[in-house]
């Protein structure tokens, strides 16, 4: 039987925007003080997105079954349930409130280089109407979970949780990372089985924590780095090994390709693969969604994606 995996993240609705060049050449040819900048944006979409969604999106797309943990405003309903439904996402635990309007809202950036800039509006549904793991009437099924970035004493209760059902899990704490305290991420990434970031997510934590990357293995078991283009770090203990990404001729979006990394990470892991063979599986389906338009809309060919 297919391992079951639990989604635990935000839904959003994206508002995607594109400026024509690059921010560090803007920067360059503009004095740009205290982040104070008119940028000229060429294109303008709007798309489903946020954290939970998009991994759980690539986790259907890859052929598991997953379950999605999340609260959402009535615009869920708007058509976005019914794309995940379609998808093959269980969306019979996403807590909708009756009196709020609004999911999150994501307002991405991106330059033609795969650089963003983002705001993220967490949105009017409370998480206090969410859910745990363990009153999940299914949670026997799940055998792999990722605790996607929100609110940081959401996530702990998680971590918590997970722990008890002995359940492994990813912790993932993404644009929220500044929200967390010392004591907070100490105790997030001791419960975690693996810590996941990119560069600039890392270095929030390493300075919040008083350390170096190096000496992140005193603190977390697995972490891995993803560094865009470069691939992904890995570190256990006191080594480091790096997974090459896969070279992408023209970059058509990158908002939500960290979200595909992850999916594909987690297909591996929940199937037993080497940590290696399912991070180098993460960078070929984040190379797929480099090539999309909008964080949902790859098509994954599971034929020629080898997941053996």
């Amino acid at each position: 039987m297919a391992p079951h995996i639990l989604v635990c993240g935000s839904l959003a609705i994206d508002q995607l925007l594109r400026f024509k060049g690059s921010f560090a050449q803007y920067q360059n040819d503009f004095q740009v003080e205290a982040l104070n900048a008119s940028l000229p944006i060429h294109e303008y979409r709007t798309c489903f997105g946020g954290c939970g969604g998009n991994i759980s999106f690539g986790v259907a797309s890859l052929g598991l079954p997953v379950t999605l943990l999340s609260h959402a405003g009535l615009d869920f309903e708007a058509g976005y349930r019914d794309h995940l439904n379609a998808c093959g996402v269980n969306c019979e635990f996403i807590a909708v409130s009756a009196s709020n309007p609004f999911s999150a809202r994501c307002t991405i950036i991106s330059d033609d280089h795969g650089n963003q800039i983002t705001g993220f509006y967490p949105g009017d549904a409370p998480a206090s109407e969410r859910k745990m793991p363990s009153q999940l009437p299914n949670i026997a099924d799940i055998s792999f979970a990722i605790l996607g970035p929100e609110e940081p004493s959401l996530m702990i209760a998680q971590a918590h949780d997970l722990t008890r059902l002995g359940l492994p899990f990813i912790f993932d704490p993404g644009q929220w990372v500044s929200k967390f305290s010392k004591a907070e991420l100490l105790e997030s990434m001791a419960l975690a089985t693996y810590t996941i970031g990119n560069a600039h997510e890392i270095a929030v934590i390493t300075a919040t924590l008083g350390i170096a990357v190096s000496e992140l293995g005193q603190v977390a078991s697995t972490m891995l780095i993803t560094q865009g283009p470069e691939g992904v770090d890995i570190l256990e203990n006191d080594d480091v090994q790096r997974i090459p990404a896969i070279e992408v001729a023209e970059v058509n979006d990158a908002t939500g390709t960290g979200d595909a990394f992850r999916a594909g990470l987690i297909y591996g892991l929940a199937k037993g693969f080497s940590l290696e063979h399912a991070a180098d599986l993460g960078c070929r389906v984040a190379h797929i969604a480099l090539q999309s338009t909008s964080p949902q809309d790859y098509v994954i060919d599971l034929k020629n994606l080898n997941l053996e």
